[in-house]
């Protein structure tokens, strides 16, 4: 039986100015599982960390953590979501009970209950021995543990991190994910950003791959992984004049999941995972009208694929 859903994004959208930085992105996270958010730097991987967490409003879609809305009770959501920014968010000055007796306050915590969540959080996560340390002296993965130990201080079920692992070392990354490992046999949900493959693989029961702001594929590692990005059969075009925005927006959302459309100036770069998704993706093009002066791609694929397809297009360049 599936583990019930914690987390859910809905065809969120988020702008910045007239920058689209995710489009009509779907996402469910369940409790039980870890879900690794995998793309380039720019692909929309902190946006959605930043959507999920309640820290930024999208311009169209929702948001709901075990089924409740931020909209609707904006303290409630916060006490069901738990983050860990991508830089320790601790102060070097105070030892690692202090910060953690400061965050706990924040969240409405205090006296003995507060004290009983310090000491379990700082076990949970083997720091009990530093307890009474400053932090000044600590490493990058004990900031990044105790970092770890302030999300989990009101106990939420949904725990999101941005590329927990980006300044630490190997030992520290595998101390890291075993730690989450237990949080997921725990029940919790477990989203986090990276951009590096094995820590996608090794360490996630899913990974959603997005690029340019749109969730291209998700699934088992084993499942997605397979396929490099090279592998991906691509289409270099110029254009007789570029589209209006409100155009490539509408042709990227009538591309599908598995095709990627961007355009520089008069340049166009189309990619898909094979050559007949491809060939598909550029008859949409053409059927919306975009005017291609010149397009070449590796091997002719495209063109025997729409040649096949019975879409009546030509050779290219």
């Amino acid at each position: 039986m599936p583990l019930p859903v914690a987390l859910s994004l809905v065809d969120v959208t988020v702008s910045y100015g007239a920058r689209v930085a995710l489009d009509r992105v779907s996402l469910d996270v369940r409790r039980g599982e870890i879900v690794g958010l995998l793309g380039p730097n720019g692909s929309g991987k902190s946006s959605t960390l930043a959507v999920a967490a309640g820290v930024l409003d999208p311009a169209e879609g929702s948001v709901t953590v075990e089924g409740r809305a931020r909209a609707a009770d904006p303290a409630a959501f916060a006490l069901r979501v738990g983050l860990v920014p991508q830089e320790p968010a601790v102060y070097d000055e105070l030892t690692a009970f202090d910060n953690l007796t400061l965050f706990g306050e924040l969240y409405g915590l205090a006296g003995a209950d507060l004290r009983r969540r310090i000491c379990r959080v700082l076990s949970r996560v083997k720091l009990s021995d530093r307890a009474g340390h400053r932090v000044s002296t600590f490493s990058g993965g004990l900031k990044q543990r105790l970092n770890l130990a302030a999300a989990l201080l009101h106990d939420p079920p949904v725990l999101l991190l941005d590329e927990p692992t980006a300044a630490l070392d190997p030992a520290s990354r595998d101390t890291l994910f075993a730690d989450l490992t237990r949080l997921r046999d725990d029940g919790h949900a477990v989203l986090l950003t990276t951009h590096h493959v094995d820590e996608a693989e090794g360490g996630c029961d899913r990974v959603a791959v997005l690029e340019a702001g749109r969730l291209v594929a998700c699934g088992p590692p084993s499942e997605l992984l397979r396929a490099k990005p090279n592998d991906r059969a691509v289409l270099y075009g110029h254009l007789r004049t570029r589209p209006p925005k409100y155009l490539e927006r509408a042709i990227r959302r009538r591309l599908g999941t598995g095709a990627r459309l961007e355009i520089t100036g008069r340049r166009l770069r189309l990619s898909a995972g094979t050559s007949e998704e491809l060939g598909r993706a550029l008859a949409t093009l053409l059927a919306e009208g975009v005017e291609l002066e010149a397009y070449r791609t590796p091997a002719g694929a495209v063109e025997r694929a729409l040649r096949s397809g019975g879409c009546g297009v030509g050779g290219g360049e």
